[in-house]
């Protein structure tokens, strides 16, 4: 085994990447990369590299690194190493490389904060800084499903439209999420990759929009399906939620969450989950009253 400080147009990505990826996943429950970071990779972000951990000719390890965009000689991490080749000190040697190769403050995601993140977090002398709540319900069977969708006068939901909302989303999820690092600074080429992904599908992408102005966007609920894999059914997303601040306060966020869930619930799904900030105490006390409980975590450390 080797680990070598590879540019990661070097990895054929997304087949080698992807795949480890998706057994990391498989084991976990969870992917060890974020949706941001998948399009930083595909798009050629300037900047983003891996740290590759190679046995032979195969990837058994890996750390994605991204540049932060508002944050001068900041990065954010995250790692993961094969299933089958934990336990041999390749993610501790990815992290000593990384640690030499990256000038700067960096900060790591550990998807679940699972023991030996933990351990290697200490060991690397890493703070938590940011936990990231995952919330679930179940839907299936569900006597109060479908939630009700009480809508304010003169507003009504429709699937984006490819092609049509994408300025009209792009404004409203920047001003919704104007202090969230990852949300609130998709652009539209961000945008446009998510769009190209398998599990896109914009009838799961609801807009509220004035009845009289439908191009009009409101808010928004982005809902997303992760398909089954071998022994772990098919779930849900509650992707995004976001309200233009100016309509924020009248039950619109609500009405929308309502509306994602139900329609979830219509494609046959059992269970639904969602992430949020531990801190967004209005969001975890909306969600929570809604039926979501506590799942897990997933902690960013810092140093």
């Amino acid at each position: 085994m080797s680990v070598t400080v590879t540019p990661y147009d070097s990895i054929p990505f997304p087949e080698d990447l992807a795949s480890l990826g998706e057994r990391s996943r498989a084991a976990d429950g969870e992917p060890p990369f974020s949706d941001q970071t998948l399009v930083d990779l595909r798009s050629g972000r300037e900047g983003v590299t891996c740290v590759a951990a190679t046995d032979g000719d195969d990837l058994v390890g890996a750390a994605v690194v991204v540049p932060q965009q508002d944050a001068a000689s900041t990065f954010t991490v995250e790692l993961t190493v094969d299933p089958a080749h934990r336990n041999r000190g390749i993610a501790t040697a990815i992290a000593g490389q990384l640690r030499a190769a990256v000038d700067g403050t960096v900060e790591a995601w550990a998807h679940g904060n699972q023991p030996a993140a933990q351990r290697l977090a200490e060991l690397y002398s890493l703070t938590p800084v940011r936990d990231l709540l995952q919330l679930r319900r179940t839907v299936a069977d569900a006597s109060d499903v479908p939630l009700e969708v009480s809508l304010p006068d003169g507003v009504e939901i429709r699937p984006f439209e490819v092609g049509r909302d994408e300025q009209a989303w792009l404004r409203v999820n920047a001003a919704a999420f104007a202090e969230h690092p990852e949300q609130g600074r998709i652009t539209l080429a961000d945008l446009q990759e998510r769009e190209g992904e398998p599990w896109f599908d914009a009838r799961g992408f609801l807009l509220a929009v004035e009845s009289q102005e439908p191009d009009g966007v409101l808010g928004f609920h982005w809902t997303k399906v992760h398909p089954a894999s071998g022994d772990s059914p098919a779930l849900g997303e509650v992707y995004a939620v976001g309200v233009d601040p100016s309509r924020q306060g009248g039950g619109l966020g609500r009405a929308l969450t309502a509306a994602g869930i139900n329609h979830l619930a219509e494609q046959g799904l059992r269970d639904v989950m969602l992430y949020v900030d531990a801190d967004n105490s209005a969001a975890v006390a909306l969600y929570e009253s809604l039926g979501f409980e506590h799942w897990h975590v997933d902690v960013m450390y810092r140093s």
